[in-house]
Parts: structure tokens; sequence; C-alpha cells
């Protein structure tokens, strides 16, 4: 029987270390291939639409064969629903966690928000799912329709707490939290559709724009 010092690791012999690794190996292709899969799925439903668009349409993207799809989703309504949860996760990652304090000035404030809508519409992938999101997702069916109805409710509520949080702290007028809420949320679904429908590409210069709008007003009053 080996021996070993204690707190020592036990080396695993070469065998059994070149098989960790060719797993490992494997798990990132087949990583990278449901990737490939949902990235050409995301590309041809903004293209084509939900029912224009078929699993050998995905597979002829992806350049896989048919049975290759089937290792990683149910038929096309899974990857669609899939596409979905992993965006909403992404957004909601990508929302700043607003710490707002009586010390936070306007142009901090502004410039957090600024760089979350940066992040969030400068992905490769942004016009193609804010088309999906919009345009597509909620004609598909009932559950679906649900989860994007969620989504917003979500993304209603997360406002509504920077909101009450801003007017307790006097940097907002007191007035109606949800209701600001909510036509903050209005004016983001307009914005998204406008840069996905590429109204407008300069994107510094449409986030300056909404974030003066969303902070000051139609009158632009900064006092």
């Amino acid at each position: 029987m080996s021996m070993k010092e204690p707190g020592q690791k036990r080396l695993l012999p070469p065998v059994a270390r070149d098989v960790r690794i060719a797993g490992s190996a494997k798990k990132l292709r087949r990583e990278k291939r449901k990737e490939q899969l949902l990235e050409c799925a995301l590309k041809l439903f903004a293209r084509k639409g939900y029912y224009s668009t078929t699993v050998a349409d995905i597979v002829r993207e992806a350049g896989v064969a048919r049975g290759t799809f089937y290792l990683y989703f149910n038929n096309k309504r899974d990857i669609f629903q899939k596409l979905l949860e992993n965006n909403f996760s992404y957004i909601f990652r990508t929302l700043p966690d607003l710490k707002l304090t009586r010390e936070m000035n306007e142009e901090q404030l502004r410039e957090a928000l600024l760089f979350a809508l940066r992040k969030l519409l400068s992905h490769r992938n942004s016009r193609d799912f804010i088309t999906l999101m919009i345009e597509g997702a909620s004609g598909v069916d009932k559950a679906l329709s649900e989860q994007v109805e969620h989504f917003y409710k979500t993304m209603t509520n997360i406002f509504c707490g920077y909101v009450a949080r801003a007017q307790s702290l006097g940097k907002a007028k007191k007035t109606d939290p949800y209701l600001l809420a909510r036509f903050i949320v209005g004016i983001l679904k307009e914005t998204f559709y406008l840069w996905s429908r590429q109204e407008v590409n300069n994107l510094d210069q449409l986030a300056d724009s909404l974030l003066d709008f969303v902070m000051y007003g139609i009158r632009g009053n900064k006092t």
C-alpha cells in the first residue's frame, strides 16, 4: 500500500489523467456545439419568424447532422424556450445593482445606467434577440407569451424598487413608483425596438438620449 504525506494530493496515473482530459475536452465541444445551435436558431427565428423556421433550417445553418440537434433539444419549441431563458437571464445579470445612497450624485447614477445599457445593446446577438422577443415570442403559444409577460413584470418590479429608493433619498419626485416604472419599461421596449430595426445605429447617442429623457424629462432640466 502506497503512503503519502498529509495534505499531499494523490497523483493520477497517466492513463487516468488522459481520460479526464479527454472527458473535459469532449464536454467543452458539446457546450460549444450547443451554443452554435442556439445562435443559429436565434438568427433564423429573428429573420424568418418562429413558424417559418424548421429544425432542418437550424441544422443546415449550423452545419451539423439532424441527430446532433436532438442531443440537446427535444424540438423547435424547446430551443426557442431555451433562447428566451438564456437571454432573459443575461439581461437580469447585466442590470446594475444600484445601491443608491445620499452621497451618490446624478453623474454616478447616470454612468451606472449607461454602462448597463451599452453592455446590453452592444452584445453581438442583441438585435436578433430583441426582434425575437418583441415580434415573435408572444405569438408562439400561451405559455411562452406568459413567460415574456413575466419578464416585463419582473423588469417593472426592479425599476419600481429603483424609483422607490430614489424617492426615499430625495433624488426623485414623489409620485406612484410603480407607474413610473411602467413608463420606464415602456420607453426601454421602444428603445430596444429602434435598435433591433437599425433605425438608430449610434449606440452612444441612443443611450445618452434615453438616459437624458428618463432622468430629466422633456424639459431637460437638470437642476
